[in-house]
């Protein structure tokens, strides 16, 4: 019986309960996973157990993409890290993330890395991909230093969130010491030079008419972020200037796409930014002390199992060698009547 189930002789548990184990700890620390486990089923797993598990497991193992993206997303969050004085290291560490999205608007996962630079993730990532194609077509980022530097070679294109343009301007111009009045005023005449909205209908029903009207927006929004930034020089504030000069080359990436294919691409990086919601929320204010490998297994679990569920139970079912080869059927229930107590 034991070889036709496929079962270890001496085995500690089954792929069932480690699959549980893993999902339970993705969501919260590995105490209260332990006391929820026991709670539930009566199911003894000691949160050492269940950190060994983890460390052991494969689940987080991400798949190569086989085709090219639609976009890629990276960003990246702090967590306390576990220090180390003989090493130099202190308690707080990076997690960067990278995910994509497919042709049929399904989030990707692509990996999750702690200690490494961004020059180091796109090493990573140009693994993920072959060689004589991009790993997506548009890039979506913050333009956190390095990051756009690192990844851009791996995309056609790159589109600057705009959330984040318009907020990162008023901290440079606070690093310029810029009147509150100033940045404030700065910040919203550059969200109304950036705000180009295309038409909601479809593209091929859109007049040609109507996409040279967007291609002349397109043309006086550039002209007016040159003159922008010839401002921001002008009165002194020079981070500012430079900080809207390097974005400027990637401000309507999302027109210039659409008015060339009628793809629309997204100009904010919320799809991402839920996900790193959620990564912060069970690394930063549950635990902490992570190692740096721990740190990024968790983190692949997660998005592994958020954004790929299909991909996270196929895994499972092949652990569990599911072959669906046997089916059983119950047919019905014989109760036997209750038994008479005696005096």
């Amino acid at each position: 019986m034991r070889e036709f189930l496929q079962l270890d002789l001496y085995q500690s548990k089954s792929a069932e309960l480690e699959k549980t184990v893993m999902e339970v700890v993705s969501e919260q620390s590995y105490r209260r996973s332990s006391e929820h486990l026991d709670g539930i089923g009566s199911i003894p797993v000691p949160k050492s157990t269940a950190h060994r598990w983890v460390a052991e497991t494969d689940c987080d193992k991400i798949d190569k993409a086989e085709e090219t993206l639609d976009l890629l997303l990276a960003d990246g969050t702090g967590y306390k890290r576990r220090p180390d004085e003989e090493k130099d290291i202190n308690n707080r560490g990076e997690l960067p993330v990278a995910m994509g999205v497919d042709k049929e608007g399904w989030l990707k996962p692509l990996g999750a890395f702690s200690g490494k630079s961004w020059d180091d993730i796109a090493s990573c990532l140009k693994n993920k991909r072959d060689e004589d194609k991009p790993l997506a077509e548009v890039m979506i980022s913050d333009g956190e230093p390095g990051l756009v530097e690192s990844l851009a070679d791996l995309c056609e294109e790159h589109q600057r969130s705009h959330w984040h343009l318009v907020r990162g301007l008023n901290h440079r111009m606070w690093e310029d010491e810029a009147p509150k009045r100033e940045r404030d005023s700065r910040q919203e005449e550059l969200a109304a030079i950036i705000g180009i909205e295309l038409p909601e209908e479809d593209f091929d029903k859109v007049s040609e008419e109507d996409k040279e009207n967007i291609n002349g927006e397109v043309e006086k929004a550039e002209n007016d972020i040159l003159h922008l930034i010839s401002t921001l020089k002008e009165k002194g504030y020079e981070a500012a200037a430079s900080y809207v000069e390097r974005a400027s080359k990637s401000m309507f990436s999302y027109v210039h796409r659409w008015l060339r294919t009628g793809i629309v691409t997204p100009r904010v990086s919320s799809l991402i930014e839920r996900m790193m919601r959620e990564i912060a929320r069970r690394l930063k204010r549950i635990a902490f002390g992570w190692s740096e490998e721990g740190a990024a297994k968790m983190t692949r679990i997660i998005i592994k199992r958020f954004t790929s569920p299909k991909e996270w139970e196929k895994y499972w079912k092949e652990k569990l060698r599911i072959e669906e080869n046997v089916v059983l059927t119950l047919r019905s229930i014989d109760a036997e009547p209750p038994q008479t107590l005696g005096r």
